[in-house]
């Protein structure tokens, strides 16, 4: 059979040759769709990975603001959050990690804020002040104090725009300590340093409530986006003074209330379930409180990425279909020539098997020479696509802004100089990395599988059509 399929392909050159093309170029469009389909994949995942999975239970301000009668306080339709609500939350499935945040306004006798502005560094008495109302009131307070069950999880310093400098950050040990944790530019400002201590002082209904800090760790505010609407120093976060949600708690004047409670889960595919298990429970009033996943870049990108993955599974099905029906067209004309092989053959008696086994293996010496090859030029018409899918990507997703014809026409110039040609896209990856077609292994084993199956199918389909006939019809239709 091997002699015989060997002397079939030399004799059939030409025939060989169409076969060996149509068979590259099917195998590269192949590697293409299985590339870019599992590239998204892993970009999927990594995305899932890395924005996270929290979702906080805060006050629903849309329901509160409805509920609210024409010129009443809005500190009047707020019920406060306590931590037996949070409790109810943190034990469903799931959660793997919860963090739960208090924040009230302090001032201090012995330390001085980092000014916000030339305003707080008024000299006029407060007897001089005009009356104000108690909301205004905090603003005379010049520090923050936020408590966390933990700092592990606190997002600015997990994105590092905050960065610890020395010391340590709070973990659930200090919870029955008054340990806490400020910025440098505060330390400094007031000669602080690790194991340096301080007293803040709460204000509630003229009652004074004070306590004793010890630093033991200091960070530095790297990036943040409150600078702009900061109107007072508590607002700055250089003041802000992090504790344990003990001390925040008792600064607040309250054990059993909180802001916020934030729970991690262990993906963020799971946020629904987890919002459904939450509804259950009765204690939470779920008009007056939401639950938050801010997940909405996520939900951006996880969107982006399907679509190419659906472009990619229907671009590989088609391939497939087109590919298979293709080849079968030409192997029936070509096997059709070679009626007279088969009756002979067939006359001698060998059995049909051995004939399309035949068959298969001129496939597939075919197929091993186009496999090859394609393993080289596939990689380049992977870039082609992924380039073009990424260029529409980013034409949907930028804003666009009306410009004047000279620079239309400035911008036109430049772009026959910057416009890349197909052979510089099929030379260069993508610069999206959410992009990576290369090949991998699993990528390779896949390709060899769907072509070995298009292979087969094109074999055994037009094998059926011919074979089904007799030794003498095959011998009637022979080429003339």
């Amino acid at each position: 059979m091997i002699k015989n399929a060997y002397l079939s392909i030399k004799k059939n050159i030409g025939k060989t040759l169409i076969l060996f093309i149509l068979m590259c170029i099917i195998t590269n469009l192949v590697i293409a769709g299985l590339s870019i389909q599992n590239a998204t994949s892993k970009s999927m995942e990594q995305v899932r990975t890395s924005l996270g999975s929290e979702v906080t239970l805060s006050y629903n301000m849309r329901n509160m603001m409805k509920g609210r009668e024409k010129g009443e306080a809005l500190d009047a339709t707020i019920q406060p959050m306590t931590i037996e609500m949070a409790d109810s939350l943190k034990e469903l499935q799931y959660v793997d990690h919860y963090n739960y945040m208090v924040n009230t306004s302090v001032s201090s006798d012995d330390i001085e804020p980092v000014k916000t502005n030339e305003l707080e560094e008024s000299t006029e008495p407060k007897k001089q002040m005009p009356p104000v109302s108690q909301s205004r009131m905090l603003d005379q307070n010049d520090f923050t104090v936020v408590g966390y069950t933990t700092m592990a999880y606190v997002s600015e310093f997990t994105k590092e725009n905050y960065v610890l400098k020395s010391g340590r950050l709070l973990t659930e040990k200090d919870n029955q300590t008054k340990n806490c944790v400020i910025e440098v530019n505060l330390a400094n400002d007031n000669d602080l340093k690790v194991g340096s201590t301080f007293q803040v002082i709460a204000t509630h209904d003229d009652e004074e409530i004070s306590e004793t800090l010890k630093v033991v760790g200091i960070y530095e505010v790297e990036t943040t986006s409150q600078m702009g609407g900061m109107m007072s120093n508590r607002q700055n976060p250089i003041n802000q003074i992090y504790t344990s949600l003990k001390t925040a708690q008792k600064l607040n004047n309250s054990t059993t209330d909180i802001s916020s409670a934030t729970y991690y889960l262990d993906d963020p595919e799971h946020i629904n379930e987890f919002k459904e298990l939450a509804q259950s429970k009765k204690i939470i009033d779920f008009d007056i409180y939401t639950l938050d996943a801010n997940d909405h870049s996520y939900q951006r990108s996880i969107s982006s990425l399907e679509n190419m993955q659906s472009f990619a599974t229907i671009f590989l099905w088609i391939v497939i279909i087109t590919g298979s029906f293709i080849l079968c067209l030409v192997l029936i004309l070509t096997l059709r020539h070679r009626f007279y092989e088969f009756g002979v053959f067939l006359s001698l008696g060998q059995s049909k098997l051995k004939i399309i086994l035949q068959q298969l293996i001129e496939i597939g010496i075919v197929f091993s020479l186009a496999f090859a090859l394609s393993l080289g030029t596939g990689k380049m018409v992977s870039n082609v696509m992924s380039s073009i899918l990424e260029n529409s990507q980013n034409q949907q997703e930028q804003p666009k802004m009306e410009i004047s014809d000279n620079e239309k026409q400035t911008l036109s110039s430049n772009d026959k100089f910057k416009e890349k040609t197909i052979f510089d896209k099929a030379m260069q990856a993508p610069t999206d990395t959410a992009l990576d077609v290369s090949l991998t292994t699993e990528t390779i084993l896949q390709l060899v599988q769907i072509t070995g199956l298009i292979c087969i199918v094109s074999i055994i389909l037009p094998s059926v059509y011919i074979l089904r006939l007799s030794p003498r019809e095959i011998l009637i239709r022979k080429e003339m």
